[in-house]
């Protein structure tokens, strides 16, 4: 009973931490067209803020051990490789591909990441992959040409960067995933996923600072930005990456199709966005692979 527990309780933690990210999407791409803050001030704001509201949550919990990964050299590079390329890459390819394309283009192509997920185990365990894996990446490649073709081979149905962005974020989506396994077991998920964001956000800090292109704050703005840092991110880490402690990382990942779900019934209701149905189709083309997934081995 004890197991069936932790499995649902991981599931329910995946499934929300993909809502949160959706909508977080969804809110930022508001700010950017609506309220001209860039991609870059955002990462930058939303990272330093959730990574502090993440410690300080550790502090007041009474954990005396936050500053435990930086005793060892080869934790405290893992630990700068994690905030870097896992947190701060991720979120600013995620957060370039709404400002170039839209959220739920930038949110389906993002979920490219547990089909990556994957083909990354498949070579861990060195096993070849069953025909169910092997459908399930292809119906995901069909789903991503029509996706960014909208059945025209002869030209893109999204800008280049939009593309390049998006993908980019699939893959950096399976590395956060993949990178701190060891950190988060031995120091907890908690606590590695604060300073990611805070080490990633001070880091970013060199390239745009929090100053610079500062927006003028009035209510949709800050309660934009709140609901982005601490639903969208912290929420949406600590649910995703905690759940991997009750359910394998690939299994968590799968459940997360709600992320593109909830970003595109989102951004129709409330940004206006008209979906082609081959775009439709595409989208579920794309959960449809990652659920095809799931009846995998993949304990």
């Amino acid at each position: 009973m004890k197991k069936g527990n932790n499995k649902l309780r991981g599931m329910i933690l995946a499934i929300m931490g993909g809502v949160f990210w959706g909508i977080s999407g969804v809110v930022a791409e508001y700010l950017m067209r609506n309220e001209n803050i860039s991609a870059s001030w955002l990462v930058g704001v939303k990272m330093m803020v959730a990574g502090c509201l993440i410690l300080l949550y550790q502090m007041i919990k009474g954990n005396k051990n936050s500053l435990s990964p930086f005793k060892y050299k080869h934790e405290i590079i893992q630990l700068i490789i994690f905030s870097v390329l896992g947190v701060l890459g991720l979120q600013y390819s995620f957060f370039k591909a709404i400002q170039v394309s839209n959220a739920a283009t930038a949110t389906i192509l993002q979920y490219l990441s547990p089909i990556l997920l994957v083909v990354y185990f498949i070579f861990e365990k060195r096993e070849l992959p069953n025909k169910l894996s092997i459908v399930s990446i292809l119906i995901s490649l069909v789903g991503t040409f029509l996706l960014v073709t909208k059945g025209n081979i002869n030209e893109l149905a999204i800008s280049s960067q939009g593309l390049f962005w998006g993908l980019l974020s699939a893959f950096l989506g399976a590395f956060y995933i993949i990178q701190p396994r060891k950190l988060m077991a031995k120091y907890g998920t908690t606590l590695i996923i604060g300073w990611g964001m805070l080490i990633g956000g001070i880091v970013f800090q060199l390239y745009q600072p929090i100053w610079r292109n500062m927006p003028e704050f009035t209510p949709r703005i800050v309660l934009g930005v709140l609901v982005i840092t601490i639903i969208g991110t912290v929420f949406s880490y600590i649910c995703l990456l905690t759940s991997t402690e009750y359910i394998p990382p690939q299994f968590s990942s799968l459940l997360t199709s709600f992320e593109p779900l909830s970003s595109a019934v989102l951004s129709v209701l409330f940004l206006g966005l008209v979906l082609t149905p081959i775009e439709i189709i595409s989208m579920l083309l794309i959960v449809l692979a990652v659920f095809l997934l799931s009846r995998c081995d993949i304990s």
